[in-house]
């Protein structure tokens, strides 16, 4: 049977110099779905929590319906759809029941109006609600959640409906439209939503910051929802004497990992559901001093299942050519310390939004400018336009922008997919 995911694990050097000292290493581990699978995706059951408050007037709902209805277009009969809405009341527009009813539901989309306050957390018991009626482990189960603003009833009642959510398996996306809405509020929704279910990734948020965007934004949540393959899991065995420093997963979003993935010299990390993009992890090590020759240093390993192949397992070997000879050794693969660049520009950006926030506004502005380099030297010029001007405005005013914040915590999070 030909291999079900295209799997490698690569460092950052094949060959090192022989010295006495321990040097660091970086190694690579990517998945994605070969073409056996990538095609075949698990149903979907998922929710969509809609702010239709008042502030949503005009172009907001406007490009919020077209974008809701292009997903409707896409979803296949075996999929499961439910639409809430919310303003001072919560509102079922389409509840969850099999057999797709395109009709019925692009008729829901056109009766949203836009109406009073932003009361949340009915909203999202009620879409809780609606996905455990059909909640199955064949299914992709999610709830979307769109606000413009902040929530005017309890904040911890939102919390308590993310904890329910996670404890049901059920993840809840975050999708911040324009500039009102509190990105922590949001992350911590998402986070609390995966938290209760070890093994899965970081909850998902995003941000909307104009109307223009917003088709783009679902179309991306969208195929975040493509899951090909579940309970994945990455493991690197290493030999006696490297040690694991830091890991990061990389692909789809960056975010570091902890200590809590490093088991002696094994680095094991959970990811859980893979969609079509797959996903990446970046392992900093440390190599011991040896003599010359080419040594085996670990084992890569990914386990995970699908439902038509039941659970699998890959591996590679990775090794490492430690030489005396001048030259050579210096050659450094170029995808992964482009994935290196990325981490350390990610770092900067949320360093600096940590330094703000305590007053330090030198450090701050001189950890974005370092980050503006890099993101330049990599191709990013938006990002980098959007951080160098976050400087600028930082160091006259002393604090950093609503909008910044916005764009160092969720924008900076974002890494390259693994097609490119």
């Amino acid at each position: 049977m030909p291999e079900l995911l295209n799997f490698t694990s690569v460092c950052n050097r094949s060959s090192v110099p022989v010295m006495d000292q321990s040097q660091l290493l970086y190694i690579l581990t990517e998945v994605s779905p070969a073409s056996s699978i990538s095609g075949v995706r698990m149903p979907l059951n998922f929710a969509l929590v809609l702010d239709r408050s008042g502030s949503m007037a005009g172009e907001k709902l406007r490009t919020l319906k077209e974008a809701v209805k292009q997903i409707i277009a896409q979803l296949s009969e075996d999929d499961i759809l439910s639409i809430v809405t919310f303003e001072s009341r919560t509102e079922v527009l389409a509840p969850a029941k099999p057999g797709m009813d395109r009709k019925a539901l692009l008729r829901a989309v056109e009766k949203i109006r836009d109406g009073g306050g932003t009361n949340m957390a009915p909203a999202l018991k009620t879409a809780l609600e609606l996905v455990k009626t059909h909640h199955d482990e064949k299914r992709v189960n999610r709830i979307v959640l769109l606000t413009d603003g902040e929530a005017t009833d309890s904040v911890q009642n939102s919390y308590h409906a993310a904890d329910e959510a996670g404890s049901a398996g059920v993840p809840i996306i975050c999708l911040g439209f324009g500039q009102d809405w509190n990105e922590s509020f949001l992350f911590e929704l998402a986070d609390r939503s995966i938290l209760a279910r070890p093994g899965s990734q970081i909850g998902m948020a995003d941000y909307i910051p104009k109307p223009d965007d917003v088709e783009k934004i679902f179309q991306e949540v969208y195929q975040s929802m493509q899951i090909v393959a579940n309970d994945l899991a990455i493991t690197i065995r290493m030999v006696q004497g490297l040690e694991a420093r830091r890991v990061w997963q990389v692909a789809p979003l960056i975010r570091e990992l902890g200590s809590g993935v490093i088991e002696g010299r094994a680095i094991q990390i959970p990811i859980g559901q893979i969609d079509r993009t797959g996903c990446a992890v970046l392992a900093e090590v440390s190599l011991p001093p040896r003599p010359e020759g080419a040594v085996r240093i670990a084992q890569a390993d990914v386990t995970f299942s699908t439902p038509d192949h039941g659970p699998q397992r890959q591996s590679i070997d990775l090794v490492v050519d430690y030489s005396a000879a001048s030259g050579f050794q210096d050659q450094l693969n170029s995808r992964v310390m482009n994935i290196v660049e990325k981490v350390q520009a990610f770092r900067l950006q949320t360093q600096a939004l940590d330094d703000a926030r305590v007053g330090d506004v030198r450090s701050a502005t001189r950890k974005l400018r370092q980050a503006v380099t890099i993101l330049l030297a990599q191709g990013e010029t938006d990002l980098a336009n959007q951080m160098e001007k976050e400087a600028d405005h930082l160091e006259s005013s002393g604090d950093v922008s609503n909008e910044g914040k916005k764009t160092i915590m969720l924008t900076s999070r974002k890494t390259v997919r693994l097609s490119e």
